[in-house]
């Protein structure tokens, strides 16, 4: 991800349960999925969902994963986009 909400999350509620509890807690979020763009390794946020069909492998349901595009937590873009190029009229 282009932000450390992730990982700024995590530290807040290890601290928060650190406090609650009295002793020393880790938090690491569960959802995060690794994904290959080219030749870099991102993380970005994933939910699953139950998808459930009368169709082969579907009768029971399948769980599949869903990552988005934005940081639910600031809106920033997961992937940087780079500029488009500005053509001034002469």
């Amino acid at each position: 991800m282009n932000c450390t909400c992730i990982k700024d999350l995590e530290q807040k509620l290890a601290e928060h349960y650190s406090e609650q509890l009295g002793v020393s807690a880790q938090v690491e979020c569960q959802d995060v999925a690794l994904i290959l763009n080219g030749n870099r390794m991102l993380s970005r946020l994933k939910n699953a969902f139950q998808v459930t069909a009368q169709s082969k492998g579907f009768i029971k349901g399948k769980t599949i994963p869903v990552t988005g595009s934005y940081c639910p937590f600031c809106g920033k873009a997961v992937v940087e986009v780079p500029a488009e190029p500005t053509t001034e009229a002469a």
